[in-house]
């Protein structure tokens, strides 16, 4: 379990470049800047100088807490074939006595050997100062989310879709057509006067409400008639939702 933990850390941290921009003159963002330049350089010597001893890296990812002891540990253990490069910008600091906080927008690009996935978070770490250093005593990062790459689907191939589904508790999507959309309409939005939320194709079988919402996966059966839907909250729990009636 704890080889596990410490191979998801190494891959969430290590690079072998950084690009990471100087936006701020703040020896607090420099620290901050610094992190990054020694994980990338696997510098564990340098990392070391600048986490408290207390540091708690909070992983925007899973919400996994990391110590300094398991953060230097996965630091020490550079993956082969991934790269990553860190940006850093938008970068903002509050400085008061021996505290200091650096708020950033972070772009990860992760390449393992030819595959690329660019990433794009909000990241806060608090500094305190300690003999004359600052030092990272805590790091939280929230993933931004971007509007996924949408088709096009003709009202025939809409229309399986429209119908009611069952959220539990008395909680009901009313999925059907308005203004010429696919929307779906949650009792609560019902009871709002809201007209619900546009579903926008991503392929087939699957909706992204709004190209925001966590995508919606309508399932079929074996005849290929729409039975319900599962749909990813952004905490990870998974909402099925069978149709009521016949298809």
């Amino acid at each position: 379990m704890e080889r596990r933990k410490y191979l998801s850390m190494a891959m969430a941290m290590f690079l072998a470049t950084s690009t990471v921009a100087a936006q701020t003159p703040s020896a607090a963002a420099t620290a901050a800047r610094g992190v990054y330049a020694s994980i990338s350089g696997a510098d564990t010597v340098a990392l070391r100088a600048l986490l408290s001893v207390d540091l708690r890296w909070v992983f925007g990812s899973s919400g996994d807490v990391a110590t300094k002891q398991q953060l230097m540990g996965a630091a020490s253990r550079p993956i082969p074939d991934i790269r990553l490069e860190y940006q850093m910008d938008s970068v903002e600091t509050w400085e008061r006595g021996g505290t200091a906080t650096v708020d950033y927008r972070l772009t990860t690009t992760r390449t393992f050997r030819e595959y690329r996935t660019v990433f794009t978070s909000r990241a806060s770490d608090t500094f305190i100062r300690d003999a004359g250093r600052w030092q990272l005593l805590r790091h939280t990062q929230t993933w931004l989310v971007h509007a996924p790459d949408t088709t096009s689907l003709d009202s025939l191939a809409l229309a399986p879709f429209a119908g009611r589904y069952d959220r539990g508790n008395g909680y009901i999507d009313d999925v059907h057509f308005h203004n010429g959309y696919l929307v779906a309409q949650s009792t609560y939005e019902a009871l709002m006067g809201s007209p619900g939320a546009h579903l926008y194709p991503v392929s087939q079988n699957t909706f992204s409400p709004e190209r925001s919402a966590p995508m919606i996966v309508f399932e079929r059966d074996e005849r290929g008639r729409v039975t319900g839907y599962v749909q990813q909250q952004p905490d990870g729990t998974i909402a099925r939702a069978p149709r009521l009636g016949e298809p």
